[in-house]
């Protein structure tokens, strides 16, 4: 497959339908600033008629003072005409640039389906896409996914002889985190001899929640968009200019998305354009490049490959998310509480304590003090919680591939 001639008809296209909903906006602000030019068109008529006939022309009278507002505002509403008319011009000149592109693909959604199907093509020729890109950044939370999908992306670099268009960024969501993720994200990167960014949103997780007086939900994911998203469109535009392209700039931005996480995630596509950062300097792609691996698939990566990964997963826990995960059901939250028992982190306290000070519950059907209440009768009746490093590739590989594993540690 041609990948820069793909990427380049996934432009066109992208321009020609920006070329047609400008149009669309320009012809509904000239038929807006029309109506708005009658109207005051009509006030206008309607003053200079009743001055006329009642002779109320006098500078002090009220009908005097009302022609001059309607004229106020049809010179007004002449201008706006007049813009609205300037810019519906300039956008019929665009339209008519993207032409050929539109004969071709003439419904939306065949603009988007073709697109979809040229992204798909793509993500079946990894190491032809990254020698297509300019820069690629891997989003590393340090979880288990994270790093396949990183030693992946490494590895189509590798062989596309392109591993320095690779960088990692790392958002820190502060002290709502297990401890030891920056430093492993890190050291992570620096396997691979990548630059690493650390991103801090200000304030972190629980700031956010402060401010805000609400905990984030699953409708309401404002910890993945404020604290993970949103930071990532300056990172991409500095670094875009730090290029010095005199073209637009092609970046592949690594997610370790898997389909098998949820249902949601599984109607994602393993490559798709994002249009929110897109822009004319530079065509952002995400790439999902790990979507098809089940979870032992992922342990298996870890295990052969000897890749760190973080301890939290030793004791059960599936995910290395905040502590607690506004997704995550009451056993696993009372999993992370005893943990943060046997680690004596102050962080369920800390969590219960916003709770009560917000008056906002962490979820809707039951409180954080609950769910400690919960972890310390556990605790009680069964002792602390305890795990060994391995213990993660023991529960999805087996004792032999854990002490395979750790044994490759071992200096």
């Amino acid at each position: 497959m041609n990948t820069e001639n793909a990427l380049r008809t996934i432009e066109l296209i992208r321009c020609a339908g920006q070329a047609v909903s400008a149009y669309g906006t320009a012809q509904r602000s000239v038929r807006e600033a029309h109506d708005e030019h009658s109207a005051a068109l009509a006030q206008l008529n309607h003053w200079n008629h009743h001055i006329h006939t009642t002779g109320e022309g006098d500078r002090a009278s009220p009908a005097h003072t009302a022609l001059l507002a309607a004229v106020h505002e049809h010179q007004e509403a002449e201008q706006k005409l007049h813009k609205a008319e300037a810019r519906l011009k300039r956008a019929s000149v665009t339209l008519q640039a993207h032409r050929p592109t539109l004969n071709r693909y003439p419904a939306e959604r065949t603009r988007r389906s073709s697109t979809t199907v040229l992204l798909d093509r793509m993500a079946d020729y990894p190491v032809d896409l990254v020698r297509a890109a300019d820069l690629i950044i891997i989003q590393t939370s340090a979880g288990k996914d994270s790093i396949v999908a990183m030693h992946r992306t490494v590895a189509a670099a590798k062989a596309a002889d392109c591993l320095h268009k690779v960088r990692a960024m790392h958002c820190d969501l502060g002290t709502a985190e297990w401890p030891g993720v920056r430093e492993l994200a890190r050291r992570q990167a620096e396997r691979y001899g990548i630059p690493f960014l650390v991103v801090t949103p200000g304030g972190g997780f629980l700031g956010m929640v402060e401010n805000r007086g609400k905990w984030p939900d699953a409708q309401r994911r404002l910890c993945t968009s404020k604290l993970k998203r949103d930071p990532t469109g300056p990172v991409i535009t500095a670094w875009v200019r730090e290029l010095g392209l005199d073209r637009q700039a092609i970046v592949l931005n690594v997610m370790g998305v898997r389909g098998a996480e949820s249902a949601s995630r599984a109607l994602k596509a393993r490559l798709t354009l994002d249009t929110r950062t897109t822009s004319a300097n530079r065509l952002v792609l995400t790439w999902n490049i790990i979507h098809e691996l089940s979870e032992q698939e992922v342990w298996q990566d870890i295990a052969s490959n000897g890749l760190e990964y973080h301890p939290i997963y030793d004791t059960g826990l599936p995910r290395l998310s905040c502590v607690y995960c506004v997704l995550a059901g009451p056993d696993w939250l009372i999993l992370a509480t005893r943990v943060c028992f046997a680690l004596e982190l102050p962080l369920p306290e800390a969590y219960a304590a916003l709770e009560r000070r917000i008056g906002h519950s962490f979820k809707r059907d039951y409180t954080l003090n609950a769910i400690i209440a919960a972890a310390r009768m556990l605790d009680a009746l069964d002792g602390p919680v305890t795990w060994r490093h391995g213990d993660a590739l023991r529960q999805h590989l087996g004792p032999a591939a854990a002490d395979q594993y750790l044994a490759t540690l071992t200096p």
